[in-house]
């Protein structure tokens, strides 16, 4: 959805219906008890406002404080939407033993414990699995690498979303990956900053120490541009990021790195240079190894051809396998997270670190990727 305004809007539209048709299709029918069912009420209606009440506690509470807040409010979104498909399956069921006279749930009551314990287990895994860092490693070979060079690393990271949950965890993770790999340049795609980290510069002296000996550079996602993007902005500069903006920077004469804005700089009239690649890359020179940045995963084919390398993130692998990366791969037309285009151009596509909703994945753990560029043999 294009719109900001007209996304919240929906999206709290949806996440009330949500809740009403779980209340009235399970809740109800399996509680009798009306003080019990009034406290439920009660705990549905603190979910739903919860990502309003995450979001003044995120400008006006201390981290500490934010953290609980936030937490609650993004595991209860991912409980809501697990509860929801549990009982849609289970609605398919009821209608495919309407015509067998004995089911494994045949009350109401044995329909609300099943899909609160699946959805609860469900919850509590896809929770474990945002700390299964994987490391994705992918060698590209090149004529453009200088003879002084025998090969050159690069750690790519995407979609920290530090802010009111995720923090030094996420950072630690891909610390530890830093300190065993010793790349000799990290870049970062995107969506690094959601929430206000007025309160969180330990967070930026955390990414500080990432130190690599060809610098760190960063390009926008969309996050950066809702949560404000000045604020964005000063706190990757102070973890030491050189923040690409819709401009290029060519490293040692032979390695060129091109950044854009993400597109939904236009709605916040807060966009730098062109946001069509081909308009900065025809620019550069042929010889020289040119890595796009690019948030979302779109491609001008028009562009193939003219960088060797594009590095984006924004999908997040799809989190909930299998659904989620059926719809990605819709949406972006790569299947894989590492795909060849043609002409000489590969693009490369981080599942993130951390997550920009509920603290949950399901089979789509968060990685890193560690490039090797290496000489033509």
């Amino acid at each position: 959805m294009r719109n900001p305004y007209l996304f919240i809007l929906s999206f709290f539209s949806i996440y009330f219906l949500l809740h009403l048709y779980l209340y009235l299709r399970v809740i109800a029918p399996g509680i009798s008890n009306k003080i019990v069912k009034d406290l439920i009420k009660f705990l549905l209606l603190l979910n739903f406002l919860g990502p309003l009440f995450m979001r003044y506690a995120d400008k006006n509470f201390p981290p500490q404080i934010t953290f609980f807040i936030a937490f609650l409010a993004l595991f209860g979104m991912g409980f809501i939407l697990y509860l929801t498909f549990f009982t849609l399956i289970l609605e398919i069921y009821r209608i495919w033993v309407k015509f067998y006279k004995k089911s494994p749930f045949s009350t109401p009551k044995d329909f609300l414990f099943f899909t609160f314990f699946s959805s609860l287990a469900l919850s509590l895994y896809s929770h474990y699995e945002t700390y299964k860092l994987e490391v994705v490693k992918i060698k590209i070979q090149t004529s453009k690498l200088p003879s002084h060079l025998s090969s050159f690393k690069i750690l790519h990271l995407s979609d920290l979303h530090l802010g009111p949950v995720m923090g030094l965890k996420q950072i630690n993770m891909v610390k530890e990956v830093y300190l065993k790999e010793k790349p000799d340049l990290v870049l970062s795609t995107g969506d690094l900053v959601d929430g206000n980290m007025k309160n969180r510069l330990h967070l930026a002296y955390a990414l500080k120490e990432l130190s690599p000996p060809y610098g760190k550079f960063a390009i926008v996602g969309n996050h950066e541009y809702y949560r404000g993007i000045a604020q964005a902005i000063e706190f990757t500069e102070r973890a030491n990021f050189k923040v690409l903006k819709g401009e290029s920077i060519t490293i040692e004469n032979w390695l060129t790195l091109v950044g854009l804005d993400d597109e939904d700089c236009k709605f916040f009239k807060a966009c730098h240079g062109p946001l069509d690649e081909l308009e900065l890359l025809k620019k550069e020179s042929p010889s020289h190894f040119k890595i796009l940045l690019k948030h979302k995963p779109k491609v001008n084919y028009e562009a193939v051809g003219h960088f060797d390398l594009m590095l984006s993130g924004h999908t997040h692998g799809g989190l909930y396998y299998p659904f989620g990366k059926w719809i990605v791969s819709k949406i972006f037309k790569f299947k894989n997270q590492f795909e060849y285009l043609g002409e000489g151009s590969y693009v490369i596509v981080s599942k993130g670190v951390g997550t920009g909703g509920p603290p949950m994945r399901f089979l789509s753990p968060p990685d890193v990727v560690i490039i090797e560029i290496l000489r033509n043999p």
